[in-house]
């Protein structure tokens, strides 16, 4: 695995659209040091707790526990027949209470307030720490002790910034996904699709193309303060590393025609449509997607009169 790619960038209006130009992964180091928030995750381990107690509105938090035999991820059970995790709403005090609770445990449960919206929950948290870069977008934040989440990839950019605790990355290129073995597309965990390989101990018997996966890997260690930008379809496997987390993160979608459904449809209804036909006339239709969708090697429309391009017209 390699390192990716670091920057010592400041947070200002240029930097949305220097990230949206790039195909790959950059951890920014030191980006949201100034916060508030990460100088309140200094203080011992429940700092950060103490800081959004004061912030708390009293909204309910979606909170996940791994089960026993999960060791900490999660994910399926080794047979894959359920999740290796319970769900619960419950206050954020009750949550972080529990949080404290497990802190001198040895082997604890794993648990996480996951993707709960900062606007809806501490709201304050907003005005204290602010992100000039994205004015716009209303961040999510994920909160809890040692977890590891497996890989899976999200259809927005993404920008994830570490405010205490320390969290590890292990990403993959969208072109890596034969490698994955991601399972259900529907029956998952939270919404995206996970990888079904366990991450601590890979039975690469079971899954031997993981060993390629693996050796294009990117890794990024993140320390309290740094962010790192992750591109749309990029696969990651994010593990929390300390007994005390808090990841803030920022999802902005990718723009494209404001008429036409979203690619995630359109790649669902093409599997459901093609997955019906025989195996020739799906390598037929690979062919087309090839050439007309992705369109890798030639400009499907360059001989045709530009008026006469239709469907093949450039919108962007």
């Amino acid at each position: 695995m390699n390192a990716v790619e670091s920057w010592s960038a400041a947070d200002e209006p240029q930097l949305k659209d220097r990230l949206e130009q790039r195909a790959e992964p950059v951890l920014l180091r030191g980006l949201v040091h100034h916060w508030a928030a990460v100088k309140a995750g200094s203080d011992g381990p429940l700092g950060i707790c103490d800081y959004l107690q004061r912030l708390d509105r009293g909204v309910e938090v979606m909170a996940t526990k791994t089960r026993a035999a999960a060791r900490g991820v999660m994910g399926y059970n080794d047979s894959l027949t359920d999740f290796a995790f319970v769900k619960a709403r419950m206050s954020l005090p009750e949550f972080m209470s529990n949080l404290a609770a497990y802190l001198p445990v040895d082997g604890a449960p794993s648990i996480a307030a996951q993707c709960a919206r900062v606007s809806d929950v501490i709201p304050g948290f907003l005005n204290e720490n602010r992100l000039r870069a994205l004015p716009d977008v209303v961040p999510n934040f994920w909160l809890g002790n040692a977890l590891t989440v497996p890989v899976h990839h999200d259809h927005p950019y993404n920008l994830a910034c570490v405010v205490a605790g320390r969290r590890r990355f292990t990403l993959f290129a969208p072109e890596q996904v034969g490698n994955l073995y991601i399972g259900p597309l529907e029956h998952t965990p939270s919404g995206a699709p996970i990888s079904v390989v366990p991450p601590k101990s890979p039975d690469f018997e079971r899954y031997p193309r993981y060993r390629e996966a693996l050796a294009s890997a990117r890794v990024a260690e993140l320390a309290p303060g740094d962010a790192l930008y992750i591109p749309p379809l990029w696969f990651h496997q994010v593990e929390a590393l300390e007994k005390v987390n808090l990841l803030i993160n920022y999802w902005w979608p990718v723009v494209g025609a404001k008429d036409l459904p979203a690619p995630a449809h359109a790649l669902m209804q093409a599997i459901q449509v093609l997955n019906a036909l025989p195996a020739a006339q799906r390598a037929a239709w690979a062919a087309m997607f090839e050439h007309y969708v992705v369109q890798r090697e030639q400009e499907p429309a360059a001989h045709i009169p530009e008026p006469w391009h239709g469907v093949l017209a450039r919108r962007r």
